[in-house]
This record gives C-alpha cells, structure tokens and sequence, in this order.
C-alpha cells in the first residue's frame, strides 16, 4: 500500500527529509507544500507530480496520510492544527511553536484526536545518545551531577529563531532527556558583541531535579571547529558532557564520538584529588543527517502501528520546552 506523506517545507531540511521518507518507505507518494516557487519547481524534478505540488498545504491535506511539517517555525502551529484537525498524524520539526498558548492547544488537540505528534528532536535517536543512557543507567559514572552543553559555530542567524531556539534547543533537550525532567529554574545570560538587535551569544545555567545543574553555551561568535552537516558552509561544535561523581560521559555530535572517563574524588588537602581509571573511546560511523531522520520516521511508523513510543512528545518537545524558551526570550528582553 502507498503511503501518501505531505512535505510542508522543501528548503535544504525539507529535502533530507524528502531523501529520508525515500529510504523509509519507498512505496511512497510525496505531496509538497512549499511557498516558494522555484523549490516547487525542485519538487517536481526530485519525482513529486506536478498536481501532488502545491503553494497551499490544503490543497492536499485530503490526500495526505501523514504530515511532516519542515517549515519556518512561526507557521507550525497552524499547520499542526490543521492537519490535526484534518485527522492527520504529524510530525514537527523543533522548535515546535512559539507561545505557551500554542503549545498547550496542540497538545489539546492531538488528545482530543488521540494522534500521536512527535517533536523531530533527532539526536535522541543518536546511537551515541542511547549507549550514553545505556552506561548512565548501569552507573558507570556515578550518580549525575550535572550537564555542560556546548552549540557554537559561524552559521547564519535565523529570522524566525533565536540561537537558542534553533540550535540550543538541541542541547535544552538532551539535559530533559537525560536528567529526566524539565529545569525548575535557570538564569540566562545573552550578549550582542556584534552590535546586532538580538543577541549573538547567550549562555544558560539550569537548574534540575535531584540536584543536578546544566550550563549551556551558544553563539556564533565562538566559531565551531567542524563542518556541519545540516548546513553546508557551517563550521560548528556540538558537545554534551554528562558528569556523575564517579565519571564523565562526553558526547561530540559533529564527530560522532564518546569518550568515557572513570574517576574518583579523594577528598585531601584543599578540595579533592581525582584518581583517573578507565578511559576509552568509542566512535558511530556514518551517522548523517538523513541516518537520524531514517531512525526518527521509523520510529514514527512503530507508533502508527501501535509498537513504539514517540521519541519525543508534545508535552516534553512542546509544553515544557516552549515555557522555558518563552520564559528565556523574555528575560533576554528584559
């Protein structure tokens, strides 16, 4: 059976997704909605027919059996709405939507149609990110005491999405995931070194259940240090570090490895004396993009079949972190 998907958004993210759902699901029909008339254009000569392409999403909303919404972040809510009301599962690319309200009634919405709406947060489905999980649970690093999360590069500045929403956003989630729930608290600091109206670098100290404390750091100032490759031209680096008191977890997401140190902390004279044991080093290959949104779809069709869980829901991808970053845009404004 064909499964008919509808694309919102066929920019350059669009596009993997498009390349993505081919390799999922090759029995497909991709339907597109796309502004832009010379990316509708591309549409039709990456396969899609002509009549499966349009400007307007409701032209094809009937015939979709899915949608995947890649579009600027301002237009989501509408969108998810619609194809929720419409009947439609939907997935959202993050940040999901803009305001606490919107947030709150997309969530209304997908319960009232009992439709699953997974928030695309793809480093979830990481396979560095599950062995991370995996070590944490059997307490190889101890107990967690914090998180320290780095997302710089020279990347271009989004209109529709501060740095924090389009790439810290990221990092915010991986420190929910992994402590387990969202921040109680967190003081946020945000800088225009280049002289611009928002800023260009902005750093984060949160605060967690259990007692555990994440610092975050984004900005395009700092430069990056890798290729990226969801944005070519990019140079970033993507860093999480998970430290426990018996040992550290540190995750690099543009070169795809993790390196685990055990430690100990004698206390002596003046603080502690660390005592270094195993280190090791442990690399995934061929993690791309397009790998992690396959992960992602798949994962997607578990759930419609009724075998999986979202990777990410509405509550976590959309409730709580819409309130942290609507509580940190007005702080930075303030």
């Amino acid at each position: 059976m064909t499964l008919n998907i509808l694309l919102c958004g066929f920019g350059a993210f669009g596009q993997q997704h498009a390349a993505a759902w081919a390799e999922v699901v090759p029995d497909h029909r991709l339907l597109v909605a796309e502004l832009d008339p010379e990316l509708r254009r591309l549409a039709v000569k990456c396969g899609s027919a002509p009549d499966d392409v349009s400007v307007d999403y409701k032209d094809l909303i009937s015939n979709a059996d899915i949608v995947d919404i890649v579009t600027s972040s301002d237009s989501h809510y509408a969108l998810a709405m619609d194809a929720l009301s419409a009947g439609k599962p939907t997935l959202i690319e993050k940040p999901a939507v803009k305001q606490i309200e919107e947030a709150d009634r997309l969530e209304q919405r997908a319960a009232e149609y009992s439709l699953p709406v997974p928030v695309q947060f793809v480093l979830r489905v990481h396979p560095l990110v599950a062995e991370a999980s995996r070590l944490l649970k059997q307490g190889r690093i101890g107990s967690l005491l914090a998180m320290d999360a780095v997302f710089t590069g020279w990347k271009r500045m989004r209109p529709d999405a501060s740095i924090l929403e389009n790439d810290g956003v990221h990092m915010l989630d991986l420190m929910h995931f992994f402590a387990k729930s969202p921040a109680y608290s967190f003081d946020i600091n945000g800088d225009r070194l280049l002289g611009g109206t928002v800023p260009d670098t902005i750093h984060l100290r949160l605060k967690y259940s259990d007692k555990i404390v994440g610092w975050l750091r984004t900005g395009i100032t700092f430069g990056g240090k890798q290729a990226d490759a969801y944005l070519k031209g990019s140079l970033t680096t993507k860093t999480f570090k998970l430290i426990g008191d018996e040992g550290t977890i540190d995750l690099d997401f543009n070169s795809d490895t993790m390196d685990v140190a055990q430690t100990s902390y004698r206390p002596t004279p003046g603080g502690f004396t660390p005592e270094i044991g195993d280190l090791y080093t442990k690399r995934s290959v061929n993690i791309t993009p397009a790998v992690l949104l396959m992960r992602c779809f798949e994962q997607f069709l578990g759930v419609l079949e009724g075998k999986q869980e979202v990777v990410c829901d509405l509550k976590q991808g959309a409730v709580e972190i819409t309130k942290l970053l609507v509580e940190a845009r007005t702080k930075l404004e303030s």
